[in-house]
């Protein structure tokens, strides 16, 4: 496209030029120890403690149990994170998806999602569909594509806090970044893992026998009994000379799950998912004044589906992510500077029969021996993508120093140019009947007088032969939107030397589709009572703004595309039905959703221990959501969320005998409270109030269902041992179960409602899951194969007890919710191989 010719070209030149006028050195890492050096592709900086950062290194994540090596799936050990109901789900244990997580009271996909300084949010259906023969929706998360936390050396968790340096986000930033080479010149790094796991190495605990059948039976991917789940990865690194370096990686991980049918042939079919990452990094030092990286990526989820009760519905749906980038950064006199350019398009698109048939049973329409009703075919074809490309420049100014203070000024600003579009390449048809006296017709003729065939037609061996009556169309076409977006900031780190530093920031963001121009203040106060870390205390106040999702504009027209015909007979052919009204969704002018939040903290280290207490609080306002009532968009949702975490952990390791143990305390406390579910849902309710646990209330007053464990307390104790090469790794939570509500009777026993006044109400009753205990483990045992290669053996189990731990679905439309239950005791193994 000729944006990205001459806009990218500028971009290149702009980084490009700035290494002339480079003239002072950034300083290297010091080399690795002998000791570990088939690690030192990994380097461990010791970097100063604040409140709302946390930085995991590679050590932290091979370390900790991580069965599905995702990213979000990690992060569970923080305890500002919370995770979905289903995310432990012993029912779906074949997927590859990341889990869905909630920062600090924020929707999973209000948070920020950075690999390499890139976005692999999924802005324009990060909701999706929840099955993936929906007519008009391609399946979806707030995370476009899956990465492989094999691949990744850090990541860096930003909850509260957050610098002016971030947008686009009410809930956090999780940002990773792949490893850099530190080795030796002219000696080649790597290593392969493969890991594996099965049904038959996993048990789930279903309550009873019946239970178990209906499960071992099942038809839907809702409910995997059998799967089969493996992967490898690879990495291979070095310095080439002392100037050039790389860093080259892959993985691909698949998982395939058998299921059965309703059909007569074939009684059982394959469902599979994969994932793959691939990419390579350059690292250019010219001089010591100057460090480029130039790299490439491609991320991509691969699904093949099918639906039960429709024969020839296999479809495939794949979502991928491709970039490149490159990244620049120069020391001058006074100043750091850094410059990103990021060329990516992320696409998603599903391949299926284009038209779908519903025929009554007959001769010949009969592959279906369980229903009356005999399906054919799927929705069709659908694709959609997003391109952008972003460039963005900082630059960090050398301290200003007084008498007893010190600034320190950091600017940056960005801009991003951004095109989506969603497409039907081809038309799709939906037939189905309704009458009687299209079915069951003696020696029906399918053919006009002039040799055209009927659609929707079926002669039935001339015995029942039926045709069909109704069709919903959906016409081909795309949809367009084009979105260009700036943003500044302004950071003061100020230094009152020895007992008080602030940070003191500004930032301000634009988009074109709203024409909003927001300016959100950051700002943060730590006081150090005795002048050093033994105590400090910490307070901000901080606004975040957030980014409306492509969704809502890439529906405006959807519904346009789909009409509904009707025929009375064959020979009358198809009419406009005049009754039908297509459900399009529109806009009004929406502001900008974003969230205030408070933040007080106090943290101690004192003799080897490491305290922390933190309080954070959020109102989030402006949120998209669906007006109630109609299909339109507006800002009328919000929400609320407090959050008081504790942690508790040692600064160097405890020394018993031959062991060296680390250990990691966290526990939380969340309230969380707001009155939608998603952009896509308005009130989970049909009325403004309702009547719930005895009381008449707001309906968005009622508790949170999701992402709202009240409380969680989790233990992380890791285990090395000086005279042999095993590490092992327990990582035990005790969560308080979940508030939930469900549709109840009323006194009548016939409606689901309650009156009052003549007015009626929505019944709910409360309910509560059982508080649920978790211990997984992971043991790693290491064999050094020779003098440079070393073999590790990996085994990780996830509830080791085999507690039989419950949730209850997300759906609170359902009438009488059942729990599910979590997995139960689960091994996966793994070998890693490096050199």
């Amino acid at each position: 496209m000729s944006f990205v010719r001459s806009k990218l070209n500028l971009a290149i030149l702009t980084i490009l030029s700035t290494t002339v006028c480079a003239n002072e050195t950034e300083i290297n890492s010091t080399a690795n120890d002998d000791s570990i050096k088939l690690n030192t592709i990994v380097t461990n900086a010791t970097e100063q403690q604040e409140v709302g950062k946390t930085l995991y290194t590679k050590d932290d994540l091979d370390k900790t149990p991580n069965s599905s090596k995702n990213i979000t799936d990690f992060l569970r050990v923080n305890p500002n994170v919370q995770f979905g109901n289903n995310f432990k789900s012993g029912l779906q244990q074949g997927e590859l998806s990341p889990a869905e997580i909630s920062i600090n009271g924020g929707l999973p996909y209000e948070n920020k999602f950075l690999i390499n300084g890139m976005s692999i949010n999924n802005n324009i259906n990060p909701v999706g569909a929840t099955t993936s023969n929906s007519n008009n929706e391609l399946l979806g998360s707030s995370q476009a594509v899956a990465v492989n936390a094999d691949l990744i050396c850090n990541i860096k968790l930003l909850d509260s806090n957050v610098s002016a340096e971030y947008g686009e986000f009410t809930g956090g930033v999780v940002s990773a970044e792949t490893c850099a080479p530190k080795t030796e010149v002219g000696k080649i790094h790597g290593n392969i893992t493969y890991d594996y796991t099965s049904d038959s190495w996993s048990k789930i605990n279903l309550p009873d026998p019946e239970s178990q059948l209906e499960f071992e039976t099942s038809n839907s991917e809702k409910n995997q009994p059998f799967f089969t789940k493996q992967g490898v990865s690879a990495t291979l690194y070095g310095n080439l000379t002392d100037q050039l370096g790389f860093n080259a990686f892959g993985s691909f991980r698949h998982s395939l799950i058998p299921l059965k049918t309703n059909f007569i042939e074939p009684a059982e079919l394959d469902q599979t998912r994969a994932a793959s990452n691939y990419g390579v990094e350059l690292f250019y030092t010219p001089s010591d004044k100057t460090s480029l990286k130039i790299g490439t990526q491609l991320f991509e989820n691969k699904g093949e589906y099918f639906n039960a009760t429709f024969l020839n519905s296999e479809n495939t749906q794949i979502s991928d992510s491709q970039s490149i980038y490159i990244n620049l950064k120069n020391k001058l006199n006074t100043v750091r500077l850094e410059q990103q350019l990021n060329y990516q398009t992320q696409k998603s698109s599903r391949k299926a029969e284009q038209d779908a048939y519903v025929w009554a049973r007959s001769s010949t329409k009969n592959w279906n021996p369980n229903l009356s009703t005999q399906s054919y075919g799927n929705y069709g074809a659908l694709s959609q993508e997003e391109k952008k490309l972003e460039y963005s420049i900082k630059a960090l100014f050398e301290p200003i120093n007084s008498a007893n203070s010190s600034h320190q000024f950091k600017v940056g600003a960005g801009y991003g140019h951004y095109e989506a579009y969603w497409e039907r390449p081809e038309v799709s048809n939906n037939y189905y009947t309704t009458t009687i006296a299209s079915k069951n017709i003696e020696n029906l003729n399918c053919y006009a007088s002039d040799g055209r065939r009927y659609d929707a037609c079926d002669e039935g061996n001339s015995i029942d032969g039926q045709y069909l009556t109704q069709r919903f169309k959906y016409d081909a076409g795309q949809i367009n939107v084009r979105q260009d977006r700036w943003h500044a900031y302004l950071e003061d780190s100020i230094y009152v030397n020895p007992f008080i530093q602030s940070s003191l920031g500004l930032r301000a963001d634009y988009d074109s589709l709203t024409q909003n121009t927001n300016i959100a203040p950051r700002s943060s106060f730590v006081l150090k009572p005795f002048g050093n870390d033994q105590l400090f205390i910490t307070a901000g106040w901080n606004r975040y703004y957030g980014l409306n999702a492509f969704a809502n504009e890439l529906q405006d027209q959807r519904g346009r595309l789909q009409t509904k015909f009707k025929r009375n007979s064959l020979s009358e052919g198809w009419e406009l039905d005049p009754t039908y009204m297509p459900s399009f969704k529109s806009r009004s002018e929406l502001d900008t959703p974003f969230s205030d939040e408070s933040v007080f903290a106090f943290n101690t280290n004192i003799w080897n221990i490491n305290t922390g207490l933190k309080y954070v609080q959020r109102e989030n306002k402006d949120q998209l959501r669906q007006q109630q009532g109609n299909k339109s968009y507006n800002n009328s949702g919000k929400s609320e969320a407090e959050i008081l975490t504790f942690s508790l952990k040692n600064i160097k390791p405890l020394v018993l005998k031959n062991s060296v143990h680390y250990l990691s305390l966290n526990a939380d406390m969340t309230d969380t409270n707001r009155n939608f579910d998603s952009y896509e849902s308005n009130y989970y309710t049909g009325t403004s109030q309702i009547y719930y646990d005895g009381k008449l209330i707001n309906a968005e007053d009622k508790p949170t269902d999701n992402f709202n464990t009240p409380w969680t307390v989790r233990l992380d104790w890791n285990i090395g041992f000086n005279n042999i090469p095993l590490n092992i790794n327990h990582y035990l939570s005790y969560r308080a179960g979940t508030p939930g509500m469900k549709k109840t009777l009323s006194t009548s026993k016939t409606e689901f409602v309650y009156e009052l006044d003549g007015m009626k109400y929505d019944t709910y009753t409360a309910y509560k899951t059982k508080n649920a205990l978790h211990w997984d483990m992971r043991t790693t045992y290491t064999i050094p194969s020779s003098k440079n290669t070393q073999t590790s053996f990996g085994l990780t189990i996830n509830n080791v007890l085999n507690r039989k731990n419950e949730y209850f679905s997300s759906n609170t439309s359902s009438v009488t919710p059942t729990p599910s239950p979590e997995i139960g005791r689960q091994f996966i193994a793994d070998v890693t191989f490096k050199f």
